[in-house]
């Protein structure tokens, strides 16, 4: 799960961020709240394309230095390019279903971003797109302007492979996606009833999402309750927050055998991504949404900007529930414009990218397609930030590692087990941290000291027996573990006095 105490700068309530998909019934009170940034990179696309729920396309697009939208299913459109220094409108256009081209180069400043919104009626369907944005160069061209992680996410989404066994593995159960529980089963089956296509299917399941489950912004700060955000606890409570909200969409797609999958990554504003770089570059996942693959092709929802709902009050079990209808702003969306607020950090939680790069000054690591990581060489290990997308740690025989850096195995959510070399000395502070798979983990007689939060917030660990060498565990170790069962030695007694949430039981060697 998402630390919700760790991660004070989470984002993920639509009641904490969106600031550009505010709902308004007049396009053209939409005023982007766009910096003037002239470090802008110009895109190397022409158009923006957005999908209806049956799957129909709309399209924006600069020709010619103007832009022009076209439509096979809108009933209506209203587009609106606001000035980034006054926020007021530049120009603007309505129609009726018919196709709009807006000529407003000779209106723009040179090296300024413009943002372009768009309110469509499609199928049915009322959806504001409010994540565009242009600009027109020294030489007077008009481009669309790229999200500053675009690149970025691009790549990572080359692992969003759409070959049959792919495709397969995305159909699968997976902690907290658990698609073969009956709950799950019973419940995608009913939303889906009477139901004979994917778009369908797809559409119906985004908005039980987005309007039966409420978010939870209590979560947020409460650091003394593990909350579990697996699709059946989700189902059954109806009350949490980001990270269930992708894991219940994507389990619930699955069960209709409509290949999906969890993301993980950043949300900021555009504006934030073009003027902050450790914002830009961050890769310390404060967000989850999932994607879906309909008619041939991945696209991105995130259901909990889309998600009206919230819970609030003092505590988790005496909140109040706020209501509102959800939304489709960010429903099947395009990398393009998804990227404008979302970086991906891991676009896919199945299989990994084969890939091999340094994890210490001694010692190197190489991922392959079953998603097994390898360790070879010698001395203290640290993943490189971002390198999470595997599922097996395996060590080779001949190596020598002799501790587990800071934060080296940090929010790796999909290793379950880990056995340590005999090498090992040291488990260094957050190593662990947030690996919420994490059935198992074998310690080496030898280890002489555990960090500080080394395994904090991994609430599947089960068993854990602590070697009579290790001499130190450091606050808040083991904290926030309520499965764990651990063995210690009697010397080490008291270790957990500064937790906020014990394990469930310590069993205390004499």
């Amino acid at each position: 799960m998402l630390r919700a105490g760790l991660i004070s700068l989470i984002i993920a309530g639509s009641v904490v961020f969106n600031p550009v998909s505010v709902y308004v019934q007049d396009i053209q009170d939409v005023q982007a709240d766009v910096v003037n940034a002239p470090s802008y990179q110009n895109a190397d696309y022409e158009s923006v394309e957005y999908v209806s729920r049956y799957g129909k396309r709309s399209t924006l697009s600069v020709r010619d230095n103007k832009l022009v939208f076209t439509s096979s299913c809108a009933a209506s459109v209203s587009i609106v390019v606001s000035d980034n220094s006054t926020f007021k409108k530049l120009v603007s256009d309505k129609s009726n279903g018919s196709d709009i081209t807006l000529n407003m180069a000779s209106k723009m400043k040179k090296n300024r971003i413009y943002n372009v919104s768009i309110y469509i009626n499609a199928d049915g369907v009322e959806t504001l797109y409010a994540a565009n944005y242009i600009a027109k160069d020294g030489d007077g061209k008009v481009h669309f302007v790229m999200s500053p992680v675009y690149e970025f996410n691009k790549e990572r989404c080359s692992e969003m492979w759409t070959d049959d066994k792919s495709l397969k593995e995305c159909l699968q159960p997976q902690n907290d996606v658990e698609c073969d529980d009956p709950l799950v089963i019973a419940t995608s089956n009913e939303i889906c009833r009477g139901l004979t296509n994917d778009w369908d299917k797809v559409f119906a399941i985004y908005t039980y999402v987005t309007n039966e489950l409420i978010y939870d912004d209590l979560q947020l700060d409460d650091e003394k309750y593990v909350y579990q955000d697996d699709a059946p606890t989700l189902i059954r409570r109806k009350i949490g927050i980001c990270e269930g909200f992708a894991n219940v969409f994507t389990a619930l797609c699955r069960v209709q055998g409509i290949p999906s999958v969890v993301q993980f990554g950043t949300t900021q504003t555009f504006e934030d991504y073009l003027a902050d770089k450790e914002k830009r570059d961050s890769e310390f996942p404060n967000h989850a949404w999932s994607s879906v693959y309909l008619g041939n092709k991945w696209y991105f929802v995130d259901p909990t900007f889309d998600n009206m709902n919230h819970y609030t009050g003092k505590d988790r079990n005496n909140g109040k529930i706020t209501r509102d209808t959800g939304r489709y702003d960010y429903y099947l969306i395009g990398l393009e414009a998804f990227s404008m607020e979302h970086k991906i950090c891991d676009a896919d939680t199945v299989h990994g990218i084969e890939s091999t790069g340094s994890c210490g000054s001694g010692a190197t690591y190489r991922i392959t397609r079953d998603g097994t990581l390898t360790i070879y060489g010698s001395g203290e290990i640290k993943l490189p930030e971002g390198v999470n997308g595997f599922s097996k740690v395996v060590f080779d025989p001949s190596s020598n590692i002799t501790a587990i850096g800071d934060s080296c195995f940090m929010d790796c959510d999909l290793i379950t087990e880990v056995i340590l070399p005999d090498t090992v000395r040291e488990i260094k502070t957050r190593a662990f941290n947030t690996c919420e798979d994490l059935h198992y983990i074998g310690l080496p007689e030898g280890l002489k000291s555990i960090g500080q939060e080394a395994f904090d917030y991994c609430d599947e660990l089960v068993y854990v027996y602590i070697p009579d060498s290790v001499t130190k565990i450091e606050s808040y170790a083991f904290d926030d573990c309520p499965r764990l069962i651990i063995s210690i030695p009697g010397a080490l007694r008291g270790f957990d006095k500064e937790n906020y949430l014990e394990p469930y039981r310590i069993i205390v060697r004499n």
